[in-house]
């Protein structure tokens, strides 16, 4: 699968789940400062971070017997 349709895959369809996770006062601070400074919100920042992260393992995602 390649970026593209990898992007595709995991952000073509309608949200529907959430991922909570616990940070430190220190943590969210950071990402908020750090959303702000790029102009999109603490969801978009961290979506894009995690979407990085599999475009980096992307070859976890091949389909077999291609």
């Amino acid at each position: 699968m390649d970026e593209n349709e990898l992007r595709k895959h995991v952000l073509g369809n309608k949200k529907t789940d959430r991922i909570i996770f616990a940070a430190t006062p220190e943590m969210k601070s950071a990402i908020e400062k750090v959303a702000e400074e790029k102009c999109v919100s603490v969801s978009a920042l961290l979506t894009s971070l995690a979407l990085d992260e599999l475009i980096a393992n992307k070859e976890l995602f091949e389909e077999s017997g291609d």
